[in-house]
């Protein structure tokens, strides 16, 4: 479970648009499957890291600014995954109604 109080905190998150964002992401956006995408981006760049650690950080319960910056990366990425989604079937949706 994402403490969000605690993520705030940890990484000095204070203004409120940034929180909305950051919830946002995390809540919204933040694939079922984000621990596999995050080993696989930190793989890339030599880090070795398990997906209890990862957890464990999206939770607020350690401090790790290279997972944290990982997990939201994988969300934006998610998001504007979904976004095109959204557009293509809007996009196809006005089409057949010509």
């Amino acid at each position: 479970m994402t403490n969000l109080n605690k993520l705030y905190a940890l990484y000095d998150i204070s203004r409120s648009s940034a929180q909305e964002a950051l919830k946002d992401l995390l809540i919204n956006h933040l694939p079922k499957e984000y621990t596999n995408k995050v080993i696989k981006k930190l793989e890339q760049e030599g880090v070795i890291v398990d997906s209890q650690t990862i957890r464990n950080t999206k939770a607020g319960l350690i401090k790790n600014i290279l997972i944290f910056n990982s997990i939201i990366e994988i969300a934006k990425e998610h998001k504007t995954l979904s976004n095109r989604l959204k557009k293509n079937l809007l996009k196809t949706k006005n089409e057949t109604e010509k």
